[in-house]
């Protein structure tokens, strides 16, 4: 070493012999919040009983924790990343064969010429250029530990052995962001109120390059384990890999939020030059899978594969409803609903790319997590890739709960999960984009037939669908009500009928006699429930055994109203199951339909009938079916007062009560309450003391 460097640095001393690597060897050369836990890594690992001669792939490799773990237990791995400093970084560290000791030499070479270049009196400052500017964040770095930055760089790039150059560049980033940027890191990048106006620069740079040394001398005698990195989009599986090669599959996927991720390695990536202008950013964004708003674009299709009617539509849609009653109109919030079906139409290219690259028997581990930053829509992650992956042919073995975070825009306890699959090599279709279902034609046709530009009620007869079929050359269905049906309940209306709404518009479908139905255009009711109300605890009293045999979320929800007197505790009053899945006619209605009936009485014997609509947890109330619960009390219950209640099943354990009341023909919420059900250890003696209280 030289003599100014002497100055500046203290010793590392001899590296302990040991027979395992030290907490975070490799994983700590680069890192930041790219890479999820290595234990978690460490434990599919062992549960899918990888062993040496099998390959691991991690298709959204980030910076390399998949791939280190493998190399680590001698298991060969292939990593995809489509960020090229996060697959740079995934390439370096992966790279056990260079010599220690060459390394060491070469970084104190390398400070030594950046010190000396620095002490030269009279140099101007190195800076960004213009472009460079432009994309990285405001403030991203200070001045003089920029300066320091680009003459340490450049000490580094005259390195003539590639592979160490390639090392000291890794280290160089290291330093550039944790030493001597202005950079926090958290939910998002950002940039620190207090600025650093100089930053020991070299000194980092010699101590991070000392460390790596240490984790080279410690794995100098392993066996080679391969492990290839590829720079691409994990929608588009680079041919590259032999077909039928894969043993497992162990990834982090993107989440959808507003978490650019480009941001987390943009000042590393202008100064290694993976960026140098918007153009190479733009190019950066499109290859990566759309999680957020800052990567969508108008010729973007994945968003294509996600079928009408589904459950991500659903939740995509009701993102849009609340954005509209929230009059939020920003090009951001904007773009909230699209993608959603952005990110999971990419997840289901994804899924059906991978299959040719897998034996079979492969097993799939994917760590992700809920959402709720689309305006407190909550997005259970896991749940809806289960479902993809169940659609394009994987089994689906397990979803394991990993940790749970609380959200900072909601409050609610967020799931982190692992997502278990298994490839049997069975494969379905290919994804086809979604094309119009009959049901969609012949409501479009239907409605066409009658619509005005300055119309606001279509009226139409059910028996209208016979003609339209013959002339669409469509088998008609055997029941022509369930085309109604579904729209009224189930479905979205084809986006046609869509496009001519207003702002905070939608159509409603009203029965106005036996088969005769009437399009209205009507202001959006938004009936969801408000995700900051408080959470009544409640004991459980379902019987396990309905628990285990319930058919679907809204059998349970059924069940679980009644054994747990809910409409009882709900409106205050003594509540008798009258009947489950009332079908009626209505005057000037036709037929209608209620989940359930109950009648109820008080305490000075005033008598209620109480309609009870139940939904699911993916399910909307509706505003119609509130409509035809008064009018069947108004039809057949006179004499009793009548107070319509919706339950909609949040989550497992938790539901939402609305009570709903009509004045001057408007129908309004005049009560909500979520009660959670829980085991009596989950209820404590200072909540039932709180509840007294109140």
């Amino acid at each position: 070493m030289g003599v100014i460097a002497e100055k500046l640095f203290k010793s590392t001393g001899p590296v302990n012999n040991r027979l395992f690597l030290r907490d975070g060897a490799f994983h700590d050369w680069y890192s930041f919040v790219l890479s999820f836990p290595p234990h978690l890594v460490q434990q599919y690992l062992r549960r899918f009983s990888l062993s040496n001669g099998e390959t691991v792939l991690d298709p959204f490799c980030g910076t390399g924790t998949t791939l280190v773990e493998a190399k680590e237990n001698l298991i060969s791995s292939i990593g995809i990343e489509a960020s090229p400093m996060a697959s740079f970084a995934s390439k370096v560290k992966t790279n056990w064969t260079k010599n220690f000791l060459q390394l060491r030499q070469a970084g104190e070479t390398v400070v030594e010429k950046a010190i000396q270049s620095y002490s030269q009196p009279g140099q101007p400052f190195l800076k960004f250029n213009p472009e460079q500017e432009k994309i990285i964040l405001s403030d991203s770095i200070s001045e003089l530990p920029l300066h320091k930055c680009l003459i340490l760089l450049n000490k580094v790039q005259a390195i003539a052995d590639l592979e160490i150059r390639d090392l000291l560049l890794l280290a160089f980033a290291h330093v550039a962001v944790s030493s001597a940027s202005n950079l926090k890191f958290g939910p998002e990048v950002g940039v620190r109120k207090k600025k650093k106006e100089d930053a020991t620069v070299f000194e980092d740079f010699y101590h991070k390059v000392s460390t790596m040394a240490r984790d080279l001398e410690l794995v100098a005698n392993n066996p080679t384990t391969p492990s290839t990195v590829i720079t691409g989009d994990s929608r588009q599986v680079n041919l590259t890999i032999p077909e039928a090669s894969i043993d497992a599959v162990i990834t982090s996927p993107p989440y959808p939020n507003e978490k650019d991720y480009t941001r987390t390695t943009r000042l590393e990536s202008v100064l290694l030059g993976f960026l140098k202008n918007k153009n190479d950013l733009k190019r950066l964004k499109q290859a990566l899978l759309r999680s957020n708003t800052r990567n969508v674009y108008a010729k973007d299709s994945d968003d294509a594969l996600i079928l009408a009617g589904c459950t991500i539509d659903r939740i995509a849609k009701e993102i849009e409803r609340r954005r509209i009653a929230l009059k939020k109109t920003s090009g951001f919030e904007r773009l909230y609903h699209r993608v959603t079906r952005l990110y999971f139409g990419g997840m289901k290219r994804h899924f059906q790319e991978l299959q040719r690259f897998l034996r079979p028997g492969a097993k799939l581990a994917y760590v992700v997590g809920d959402q709720a930053s689309y305006l407190q829509v909550m997005i259970r992650t896991g749940e809806l890739l289960a479902e993809i992956a169940h659609e394009m042919g994987y089994d689906v073995i397990d979803l394991d709960l990993f940790r749970t975070r609380i959200s900072t825009t909601t409050g609610q306890q967020l799931r982190e999960e692992v997502l278990v699959l298994e490839w049997k090599g069975k494969r379905k279709g290919k994804i086809v984009k979604e094309s119009k279902s009959r049901y969609d034609k012949l409501i479009e046709k239907v409605f066409f037939n009658h619509y005005t530009p300055d119309a606001s009620e279509l009226s139409f007869d059910r028996e209208e669908f016979e003609p339209v079929a013959k002339e669409l050359g469509i088998k008609l269905p055997k029941n022509l009500g369930d085309i109604v049906y579904s729209f009224r309940y189930r479905n979205s209306l084809p986006e046609s009928i869509i496009r001519l709404l207003g702002e905070g518009e939608e159509w409603i479908i009203r029965s106005i006699g036996r088969g005769q139905y009437r399009f209205v255009k009507s202001p959006i009711h938004r009936i969801s429930p408000n995700p900051r109300l408080e959470k009544i605890k409640v004991l459980d009293a379902t019987p396990e055994i309905i628990r285990r045999y319930a058919l679907n979320d809204e059998q349970a929800l059924l069940a679980i109203l009644q054994y747990n007197r809910l409409i009882d505790i709900f409106l205050g009053i003594t509540c008798y199951s009258l009947q489950s899945h009332l079908r009626t006619t209505v005057a000037e209605m036709g037929q209608v339909e209620t989940d359930g009936l109950y009648v109820g009485i008080s305490k000075p014997g005033t008598q209620y009938i109480v309609p009870v609509q139940v939904k699911g947890k993916s399910d909307e109330i509706g505003i119609v079916q509130i409509e035809q619960d008064f009018a069947v009390c108004e039809s057949k219950f006179s004499e009793l007062v009548c107070r319509p209640v919706a339950a909609k099943l949040m989550e497992d354990d938790l539901i939402a009560l609305f009570e709903f009341v009509k004045s001057e023909n408007e129908i309004s919420i005049k009560e909500e309450k979520h009660y959670r059900l829980v085991p009596n250890e989950d209820l404590s003696s200072s909540e039932i003391q709180n509840y007294r209280n109140t």
